[in-house]
C-alpha cells in the first residue's frame, strides 16, 4: 500500500464519521456515555484539542494534532491541524510544512474549507478548497440532511462515536483541565454507528471490527471533557492499520466568529479532480 492510499483510507474515516448521525432508540438513554455526548453535542460553543496517530505496517506512521472550535447554534467550526507524516510521503509532496487550516460550515449541509502548503502544487498560495459533503453524499447515494441533527453540528463528529457507547463501566476519576471528571471505558459499537448509514457500513466493512475500545471523561454537568479512542483498520484492506485519538473539550459557552472565506479565495474541489 501507497503512503498515498493510507492516507486516502484515513480521509475516508475522517469523510465518514462527519456523515455518521446518531443512533435512535431508548437503550442510548440508558447508557451514561451515549447520554453525555449528546448532553455535550447540544452546547453552545467549545474549545478542542486533539491528537491522533495512525500505523500502517511498512508503509510507516502517520500523526497529527491540532486546536479548535466549535459553534454548535450557527454549525460552524475552526480548526488548524499539523501533521507529521511517512517519510516516503514527504518526499513526494515536497512541504516543509505539513499543516492544514480548516472551516467547517454547517448552515446548509456541511462544507468544508481547507488551505494548506499541501496544496500549493494544485492552487495558488493562500486560495481555500472547498468541499461540499452533502455533493459528495448524493454522489454516493447517501442522504446527508436524513442522516446528520442538525443541533450537532460540531466540526470533530467524535462525540456521534460516543453516542453508540456500550457496556459503559467507572473506571475512577480524574481532574482534566482542573475540572473533576468521572472515568469511563466503554465499546463503541459499529453497529449502532452503521444503522441506516451507508458511508458508515462501508467503513465497518474496511476495518473488519464489530467494536473499538474507547474511554471518556465526563464532568459533573454531564459533559464530555476527554475522549480516547482505538481503532483497527484490518478487514479488507491489504495493510492492516491501527488509529488512535485523543480530544479534549474546554471553554464551554466561548464567543466565537467563524465565518468562510469569500468566493474570490475559494477554489472547488470538483475543479481539482485529477490534479
Amino acid at each position: 500500500m501507497t503512503p498515498g492510499r493510507v492516507l486516502s483510507v484515513l480521509c475516508l474515516a475522517l469523510c465518514a464519521s462527519a456523515l455518521v448521525g446518531c443512533a435512535g432508540g431508548d437503550t442510548l438513554a440508558l447508557d451514561p456515555v451515549a447520554e453525555a455526548a449528546n448532553t455535550t453535542a447540544q452546547t453552545t460553543s467549545s474549545r478542542f484539542e486533539f491528537r491522533a496517530s495512525l500505523s500502517a505496517g511498512s508503509v510507516g506512521s502517520l500523526s497529527f494534532n491540532g486546536t479548535g472550535v466549535y459553534d454548535g447554534k450557527n454549525k460552524s467550526g475552526w480548526m488548524n491541524m499539523h501533521f507529521a507524516l511517512p517519510p516516503a510521503y514527504q518526499l513526494q509532496i515536497g512541504s516543509t510544512d505539513p499543516s492544514m487550516e480548516m472551516i467547517f460550515d454547517g448552515s446548509h449541509g456541511l462544507v468544508m474549507y481547507m488551505r494548506s502548503p499541501l496544496f500549493d502544487k494544485m492552487v495558488s498560495r493562500g486560495k481555500w478548497v472547498k468541499m461540499d459533503l452533502e455533493k459528495i453524499a448524493k454522489k454516493e447515494g447517501v442522504d446527508l440532511g436524513a442522516i446528520m441533527n442538525a443541533n450537532q453540528a460540531d466540526p470533530s463528529q467524535s462525540l456521534r462515536m460516543l453516542m453508540a457507547s456500550s457496556n459503559a463501566r467507572v473506571t475512577g476519576s480524574e481532574r482534566i483541565r482542573g475540572v473533576q471528571t468521572t472515568h469511563y471505558a466503554f465499546n463503541i459499537d459499529y453497529k449502532k454507528l452503521a444503522h441506516n448509514n451507508k458511508a458508515f457500513e462501508k467503513l465497518q466493512e474496511a476495518t473488519g471490527s464489530i467494536s473499538a475500545p474507547a474511554e471518556a471523561w465526563i464532568d459533573a454537568k454531564g459533559r464530555v471533557r476527554r475522549l480516547v479512542v482505538a481503532m483497527s483498520l484490518g478487514g479488507q484492506l491489504a495493510t492492516p492499520m491501527t488509529m488512535t485519538m485523543t480530544e479534549d473539550l474546554y471553554d464551554f459557552g466561548v464567543r466565537t466568529n467563524i465565518t468562510p472565506p469569500s468566493d474570490d479565495l475559494v477554489v472547488d474541489l470538483s475543479s481539482l479532480v485529477g490534479s
